[in-house]
C-alpha cells in the first residue's frame, strides 16, 4: 500500500495528539473547502492570536463585507477544527502580506549541508581498528557516509550524459 509521505505524517501527527499547531495546519491547508464558494475568495488566512482568527481582504469593501460574516467564519472554523478554538475575527488590508493557504514549504534539500572534502587517508584503518568498539563502528559509518556520496554522485553524472 502506497501512500504520500505527507499523509502518513499527518496521521501519525493526529493519532499522538499533536496539539493546536497540527489543527491549525490542518485548517490553512484546507482554507478554500472550510469558507466554501462565497467566503474562499474575501477572507484570505493570515493567523491567530490566542482566540482571535486573523484574516486579510483585498480591498476595504471586502474588509467590510467579511464583518457581516465573521459569526459563519467563526461556527465553520470552529466545526473543521472540532472544538470552539476562535471566539473572534480580526478582518485586516493584505497590504501584500502572504495568506498561509498560499505559503509554500522549503526544500529539505536547501538544510542538508555538503559534504567537506574526503580525507585522503580516509579508510586506510578499516580491519585494523578493535571491531567491538563504539569507535570503530563511528569510523566505518563515516567511510561508508563517503563513500556513499562519491557514488550517488557517479550515478548522477551517469544521468546527465
Amino acid at each position: 500500500m502506497e501512500q504520500r509521505i505527507g499523509e502518513a505524517l499527518d496521521r501519525l501527527l493526529q493519532r499522538k495528539g499533536a496539539g493546536t499547531g497540527f489543527k491549525l495546519t490542518q485548517l490553512w491547508r484546507n482554507w478554500d473547502m472550510v469558507m466554501g464558494e462565497e467566503l474562499r475568495l474575501l477572507a484570505i488566512p493570515l493567523g491567530h492570536r490566542k482566540t482571535t482568527l486573523i484574516i486579510g481582504a483585498e480591498d476595504n469593501m471586502a474588509q467590510q463585507e467579511l464583518t457581516y460574516y465573521t459569526y459563519e467564519i467563526i461556527e465553520r472554523v470552529n466545526a473543521f477544527l472540532d472544538e470552539p478554538f476562535f471566539d473572534k475575527v480580526q478582518v485586516n488590508l493584505l497590504m501584500g502580506k502572504p495568506a498561509l493557504d498560499e505559503l509554500e514549504m522549503p526544500s529539505i534539500e536547501r538544510f542538508v549541508p555538503e559534504l567537506p572534502p574526503r580525507p585522503a587517508k580516509l579508510g586506510t584503518l578499516l580491519g585494523k581498528l578493535d571491531p567491538a568498539s563504539p569507535v570503530t563502528r563511528c569510523y566505518e559509518k563515516y567511510v561508508r557516509m563517503f563513500d556513499d556520496a562519491e557514488r550517488q554522485r557517479h550515478r548522477h553524472e551517469g544521468d546527465d550524459r
